[in-house]
């Protein structure tokens, strides 16, 4: 499937950070990718199959609507991704997410700030270090 859209539903709070770094972001909801054929993937931090791990859903995690909603399709971190097909990698036991398209990858790790088991979505353009 070929990524046609990133869209981020956010928080209020979500937004102060979000452009703090142009290498990698953290926002406590969750985003999906969009494809090609009209199908939607949700990933966020989840509790299964270990806790604080990185989850994938066909609908979102969160019942409730977001404040905010974000076409990151555009952004420096994931727009070399747009029109690749993707791939699905799973790291350091759940921990981290590859998101792998033809020629670069966005990495999705459940950590704040370095630290890692957090409740936080974070994205960054090169692999998180996973020491624990």
């Amino acid at each position: 499937m070929k990524l046609k859209r990133v869209i981020y539903e956010l928080y209020e709070i979500d937004l102060v950070s979000l452009h703090d770094q142009s290498e990698w972001h953290e926002i406590d909801r969750e985003i999906f990718l969009e494809f090609d054929n009209g199908e939607k993937m949700y990933f966020s931090w989840c509790n299964e199959p270990v806790q604080f791990s990185i989850g994938s859903k066909n609908h979102r995690f969160n019942e409730n609507q977001p404040d905010h909603i974000v076409d990151a399709s555009g952004w420096d971190i994931w727009k070399d991704l747009i029109g690749d097909n993707i791939q699905f990698t799973y790291k350091e036991t759940h921990q981290i997410l590859e998101v792998k398209g033809q020629s670069k990858s966005v990495y999705l790790s459940s950590q704040e700030k370095g630290s890692w088991y957090a409740d936080v979505l974070h994205i960054s353009d090169t692999l998180p270090v996973f020491n624990c």
